[in-house]
């Protein structure tokens, strides 16, 4: 297999929940053939997706559990959100092995990704333990946290899997096991951190799978979505077979802001289509169909990120209800708002970022005015070790 074909497959597994643009790849490796979209550099994303197919990582549990400060508490019905804001950086590690946050917002997993002995994507995840305040890794084949890092919700390998499991992330026991009938590979928590999104599917859907109509025919094995209660796990089964022509095998739903959508990925402009909780589509809700930044709109609605201009590394912040450009920032990437006047982004290191260089990267904390604060070491996102962020309200 091709070094571009190992990118294409990886980057299209990699692209669920948004955590990675869908469809990045390929508007990337075809941009000279498809004008219509602003080149972005490779950067993060997609490096890491190319060089994590080659991570090989042992999967084990090790905990450890040290008294750590409590932060006051506020509660925002029906999930219980932490009132710190404290600015915490690893700059010394190329896995992050402490806590990394700023504002409400903070790496709650990350996780790696290796090429599994069936040729599909295989991560290693590794999940913030808030007894010891340090990641650890963890037995689960895909997870992801609640607003307020107090539980997470977690699916045993082999995927798809017959359950999806809530785990106490303080306890690291599952506290409830919740099956739909149909075996699921993918799962979101909804922002109110009680409502889970799970996708089915029918096969692996981290395995690529060839098309069987022609060009622009469905690729994954997506049989349809859940949306359950986390405490009673009471849901309802809803079939959405594969988006045409959307990125991979993997095509996970995800949130609406306002939480009364779900959404999947497509490798077409809109980048996201919305469907309401029965599956029915929806009109897209204002300025959440574009999937070119990750960060998307700030806390309050106001402003979005989005790729450019060039010359890059750059990203555009602009007021939405104005439609006037507030500022550019030197970033590769825009990753998550810290809170509605900072972002975590990915840049390279200074005066190296055309070329290989961009590569080099890690991730930062910008603010509107330009400020760059490092937040973790610096890797090589394009080699073994490249590592993904997993970004949770705290």
């Amino acid at each position: 297999m091709n070094t571009e074909t190992q990118i294409k497959n990886a980057c299209a597994h990699l692209s669920a929940q948004a955590r990675v643009p869908a469809g990045l790849t390929d508007r990337v490796l075809a941009a000279e053939r498809a004008p219509r979209r602003l080149r972005r550099p490779l950067g993060y994303s997609l490096a890491a997706g190319a060089a994590a197919l080659l991570v090989g990582a042992g999967v084990g549990v090790t905990v450890t559990h040290r008294s750590a400060p409590k932060p006051t508490v506020r509660t925002i019905a029906p999930v219980t959100l932490s009132s710190d804001t404290s600015l915490r950086t690893d700059l010394g590690s190329t896995f992050p092995r402490h806590l990394v946050a700023a504002g409400h917002t903070a790496v709650a997993a990350y996780y790696t990704a290796h090429r599994g002995e069936s040729g599909g994507i295989r991560r290693t995840w590794y999940l913030y333990d808030p007894g010891s305040g340090t990641y650890e890794k963890t037995p689960w084949a895909y997870l992801d946290v609640a607003p307020g890092m107090h539980q997470a919700a977690v699916i045993e390998g082999p995927l798809p899997a017959p359950r999806i499991g809530v785990l106490d992330m303080a306890t690291r026991k599952v506290t409830r096991w919740i099956s739909v009938g149909h075996k699921v590979g993918g799962v979101a928590w909804a922002p109110d951190g009680r409502r889970l999104v799970l996708t089915a599917y029918a096969k692996d859907p981290d395995v690529m799978a060839p098309p069987t109509g022609g060009p622009g025919s469905p690729q994954g094995s997506r049989t349809g979505f859940a949306v359950v209660d986390s405490t009673t796990g009471h849901g309802a089964f809803h079939a959405l077979p594969p988006y045409p022509g959307a990125p991979g095998s993997r095509q996970d739903l995800g949130w609406s802001r306002s939480g009364t959508l779900v959404w999947a990925p497509t490798e077409t402009d809109p980048a996201k289509v919305f469907y309401d909780l029965n599956g029915s589509p929806r009109p897209a809700p204002a300025h959440e169909a574009d999937a070119m930044e990750d960060a998307g709109l700030s806390p309050n609605g106001t402003l979005q990120a989005k790729f450019g201009p060039p010359p890059g590394p750059a990203v555009t912040i602009t007021n939405v209800t104005t439609g006037k450009k507030v500022t550019n920032l030197p970033i590769e990437q825009a990753r998550a708002w810290a809170d509605d006047g900072r972002l975590f982004a990915i840049g390279c290191a200074v005066k190296k970022c055309t070329g290989k260089g961009e590569f080099n990267n890690r991730l930062l904390l910008v603010t509107l005015q330009g400020k760059i604060t490092p937040l973790t070491g610096y890797h090589r996102s394009d080699r073994l070790g490249a590592w993904v962020p997993v970004f949770t309200h705290r």
